[in-house]
């Protein structure tokens, strides 16, 4: 009994410990650059529907909070990943900047918002369009 439960605590040690492979690292990246899609958009129509005037101020922070941890685990999740080979470098270099605009795009909306700036909530709004649209064309190309 005690060696069959010493085995299972080591497995589950290696698994911890163990290098990323390739592929596993694209199935991050690609659960990372969905999350924050999902999270771009959802901002960005808050964004549209706070400019229009049909939204209340908590019902606007609560989901750019929710966004913007969202993309800020997507992140996290990559950086934090071991890049195990060149192909994922480049997809890490090609995804991080894209998710960081998105984090920033998502502050600078929240900020326009709560201080009623139209102007600068306006620019992240449109400026999530964009980004969403970048990130949605290297979700397809991880796919």
């Amino acid at each position: 009994m005690l060696i069959s439960l010493g085995a299972v605590l080591l497995a589950l040690v290696l698994l911890g410990v163990w290098p990323t492979t390739s592929g596993q690292f694209r199935s991050t990246v690609e659960s990372s650059v969905q999350d924050a899609v999902s999270s771009v958009g959802t901002a960005r129509t808050t964004g549209q529907t706070a400019l229009r005037g049909n939204t209340f101020g908590a019902y606007e922070s609560t989901v750019l909070d929710d966004t913007r941890k969202s993309v800020a685990t997507a992140i996290t999740d990559v950086v934090e990943s071991e890049v195990p080979d060149q192909d994922s470098r480049r997809l890490r270099d090609e995804v991080l900047p894209l998710l960081q605009e998105s984090a920033r795009l998502i502050g600078d909306l929240g900020t326009g918002l709560d201080s009623d700036d139209r102007g600068l909530a306006s620019s992240a709004t449109d400026g999530l369009a964009e980004v969403g649209e970048r990130l949605t064309a290297a979700l397809e190309g991880l796919r």
